[in-house]
């Protein structure tokens, strides 16, 4: 018996290892389910893409400093405009500590993803859906919803992000 446990535990040992070297899968999209048929809604109409993402989704080469072109977004980035995007990371801080019905949402938990000087695929600015609100929190969040790209300009006239997220949910 205590064989058995040794070879089991060996085995679940070898397969987190294996996952923990292995290569991060890319975002796959999956077809959302579409609601039962109507007589209003016809075949024809595609269904939307829904993605699980990570920042290093959203990365695109830019030189630190260099202004915002929309040429350097990849295929892949502009694919994702339009569609239902889950991501992860974290409500940036500030002066408003709850009923955040809007916040911006960085990659991690420093102060280092918004504003003058950051990078601007690291930040998403963040509307939930009408009625919702959420707490600040330092712990990794989700969030989904509509993803888009549309830039936002700082009032130095430089573009701070160009991330959006609308009818959100906390997950």
């Amino acid at each position: 018996m205590k064989n058995n446990f040794t070879a089991i535990l060996l085995s679940a040992i070898a397969c987190l290892v294996s996952l923990a070297n292995a290569a991060p899968a890319e975002a796959q999209p999956t077809k959302l389910a579409s609601p039962k048929s109507s007589a209003t809604q016809t075949q024809s109409q595609p269904a939307k893409n829904k993605f699980d993402l990570t920042f290093d989704d959203l990365k695109f080469e830019m030189e630190k400093g260099s202004p915002f072109n929309r040429k350097l977004l990849t295929p892949k980035i502009n694919g994702y405009h339009n569609s239902t995007v889950k991501l992860r990371g974290y409500i940036r801080p500030s002066f408003t500590q709850s009923g955040l019905s809007k916040f911006i949402f960085v990659r991690d938990n420093k102060e280092c993803c918004f504003g003058p000087g950051a990078a601007i695929f690291d930040c998403v600015l963040v509307r939930l859906e009408a009625g919702l609100e959420t707490e600040f929190t330092v712990r990794p969040i989700s969030i989904e919803g509509n993803f888009s790209l549309k830039e936002y300009k700082g009032p130095d006239g430089n573009v701070w992000s160009i991330y959006r997220m609308t009818n959100a949910k906390v997950k």
